[in-house]
């Protein structure tokens, strides 16, 4: 049982809507952060406020009861449902089996957690298993705040809240509301059976643990204004809903939420009904069905099938969200995430109207880095998100193929026009913070050198400065140099009588300067970080991987070079979780990524492990070795990100995080749900799919 509690403590469940809201928590339901709960809702700006923390669940039988639920505090878990919790599944939504204990199939309660898909709602589903009829006793809490913070202890002692529960006698529906009045925030309930009854209980110092190991604020009351009962027959479910606006059709809404999962796969052992018997000999149980070691809880095609489905999880209010949970939009984590949603279905629609939304932001030839959130104005503190915005631009035009050929044309014509803006920007006007050489290489001053994804600073000082000339920014402007000749040829291509000339050769020259020029990267098996002067800052990172990964690499670097290239960063950077963002060798290098803040940003790009670079690493694998064969290819990349399909398969991960240690045991930190990580182990799967067909 401690084994089992450990595990499943490790593992973390995520549910999401095209609203930008979503469910966080654990294997085994223990809120171990303070974004962990049932609901946190977002509106259009990504602004998000913690609804529901969790429900105390207690079941009666004859004289006997238990409850489902733990909470964590400072020198304990209380109550011990994790003690009652015989597995769980995290998706393809988080399923919980709970007993009596010890565990046996004449007590059994299925807990189901789903989201809708179009609005901030929550939908909690209790099924009796058992071998006879059961009480349920639930007190649902409330944290009404916003996501980011945390409800001091006394705050609900303020009376600053007011209720109401409303009984359909008619049809036993109850219908609750909570309103916090000093900021406003409201949360709207439904169950579709039962009885309620006022209570006003207030949970005290609720502790969570890995908010604690970060350095942050750990702990919160919470408040459960009312309790709700009911019986449960043998099969029998009831429905628990939780929203952020006022439910008008919830048998509707129970109707469409559970619908949107339907055509996902769900692991092999999860238990749907009790098989009703009279015979004596049938003892149709349960618990010996069960799969314990997570063999294999989806075969390929279902793994895909989630995989994919755990992509669309960041998909919102026509922008990506770069990470679960405290993540909005980011400009580079979306333009880089963009290559796994144009494999999509319908993929390259929805990164057509995502470079819309960013093309209507730009400012000073930049789109924004962080974009604005929670009321916060965006920021435009990166150039690379720029680069990889054109790159894309001229990707998902290629194959948007919705509309007339005017459509088309008019499209070509736009992307070139906006290409054309930015590069005027980038090249030709002065700037304090980055300027095209003499040798036509971009260099970034001093003032810039936290600009591309090697962002930590710590007072205001860069950890990782990329001053000089860094060699991932270079081949991305030589990149859409190229695109930006390819976008023209493509109108040419469809127009050929309103001929598009190129009008300023300065682009092409700059382009051929570059070619030349990026041999000065070259330090005898890798490409150098970046130059300074002419001096190249010879240090072992990805950067050079996402050079020689890029659409158009294979113009700056002969295929020799390019395995040169891979198989030193296999040796030096790789990982079965990503990519270090710095070889082991160096003395900067940074074995684990914990601490607090400032500890943290000391190791986030010195040797801290990223899954995202993954698919630089592949698409370089690919371009080096042009001549393996299928079943050799298949097999290089299947080792590459093994670790994650067996996740996925067993059902251990719901998702791909942001970051793992860079010394082994290698343990997953930063966000539990990265965007562009996900995209990257989708990308590679999509690449073995192909060839396999």
């Amino acid at each position: 049982m401690a084994n089992y509690f450990l595990e499943t403590q490790s593992h973390e469940w995520v549910l999401s809507s095209k609203t930008g809201g979503y469910a966080l928590g654990t294997g085994n339901l223990i809120n171990q952060r303070k974004y962990h709960g049932l609901l946190i809702k977002s509106d259009n700006n990504f602004k998000r406020v913690s609804l529901v923390s969790s429900i105390e669940e207690e079941i009666e039988w004859r004289g006997e009861k238990f409850y489902l639920d733990s909470c964590h505090y400072n020198n304990c878990i209380y109550p011990e449902g994790f003690l009652h919790l015989v597995k769980s599944w995290l998706r393809p939504f988080p399923v919980f089996l709970y007993s009596s204990t010890p565990h046996n199939d004449d007590i059994l309660i299925k807990k189901e957690i789903m989201m809708d898909e179009t609005t901030n709602t929550v939908l909690i589903k209790y099924t009796n298993l058992s071998t006879h009829k059961l009480h349920f006793k639930l007190k649902p809490k409330f944290t009404l705040r916003n996501h980011h913070h945390l409800n001091e202890p006394g705050t609900w002692d303020k009376n600053i809240y007011h209720s109401d529960v409303t009984a359909n006698d008619e049809l036993a529906n109850i219908y609750f509301s909570i309103q916090r009045l000093n900021n406003n925030i409201k949360l709207f309930g439904w169950l579709q059976h039962g009885f309620s009854y006022k209570i006003n209980e207030i949970y005290r110092k609720v502790f969570y643990p890995w908010e604690a190991t970060r350095g942050y604020q750990s702990t919160e009351d919470v408040i459960a204004p009312f309790g709700l009962e009911f019986d449960l027959k043998i099969n029998e479910s009831n429905y628990l809903i939780f929203s952020d606006k006022s439910l008008e059709i919830p048998l509707l809404k129970i109707d469409e939420i559970e619908k949107r999962y339907k055509k996902l796969p769900v692991p092999k052992d999860i238990p749907s009904k009790r098989k009703i018997s009279n015979s004596v000999n049938d003892q149709n149980q349960i618990l010996p069905i069960l799969d314990y070691n997570d063999e294999e809880l989806f075969n390929d095609e279902e793994y895909l099938k989630i995989l994919e489905f755990s992509l669309t999880d960041f998909i919102a209010n026509n922008d990506i969200i770069a990470g679960f949970p405290w993540f909005g939009a980011w400009g580079r984590d979306t333009m880089i995430t963009l290559e796994g949603i144009l494999k999509l279905p319908k993929g390259e629609e929805i990164a057509y109207n995502i470079l819309n939304k960013y093309s209507e932001q730009i400012k000073g030839g930049l789109i924004p880095n962080m974009c604005a959130e929670s009321h916060q104005d965006a920021n435009y503190n990166s150039l690379d998100a720029t680069l990889w915005f054109l790159l894309r631009l001229y990707e998902v035009n290629k194959l948007y193929k919705k509309g007339t050929k005017k459509d088309k044309i008019l499209r070509w014509k736009k992307a070139i026009s906006l290409t054309e803006s930015i590069l005027e920007t980038i090249i030709e006007k002065p700037n304090n913070a980055f300027f095209i050489r003499m040798d036509g290489l971009l260099e970034f001053k001093e003032s810039f050198s936290a600009s591309t994804w090697m962002d930590a600073k710590i007072n205001d000082i860069p950890v990782t400065p990329r001053n000089g000339a860094p060699v991932e920014i270079n081949a991305l402007l030589f990149n859409v140099l190229i695109a930006y000749e390819k976008m023209i040829d493509q109108h040419n291509e469809i127009c050929p009588d309103r001929e598009y000339l190129l009008t300023n050769q300065d682009y092409i020259e700059i382009k051929n300067s570059i070619s030349k020029s990026f041999q000065k990267f070259w330090i005898e098996d890798y490409l150098a970080d970046r130059l300074i002067g002419d001096e190249p800052i010879k240090e072992y990172r990805p950067n050079a991987l996402i050079a020689s990964s890029l659409l158009f690499s294979e113009y700056l670097l002969s295929i020799d070079k390019l395995q040169l290239i891979y198989e030193t960063a296999h040796v030096e950077l790789f990982t079965p979780y990503g990519i270090r963002s710095l070889s082991p060798r160096d003395f900067k290098f940074k074995k684990k990524y914990l601490g607090g803040q400032i500890e943290r940003d000391k190791a986030y790009h010195q040797g801290t492990v990223w899954a995202w670079l993954l698919l630089p690493f592949v698409n370089t694998w690919l371009k080096a070795y042009p001549s393996k064969t299928k079943d050799e290819t298949i097999n290089h990349l299947s080792y590459i990100i093994e670790k994650f399909r067996i996740g996925y398969t067993k059902g251990h991960i719901a998702s791909v995080a942001e970051v793992w240690d860079g010394d082994k045991p290698h343990f997953p930190k930063g966000s539990p749900a990265q965007a562009w990580s996900v995209s990257a182990i989708y990308c590679i799967e999509k690449i073995i799919e192909s060839l396999k067909r």
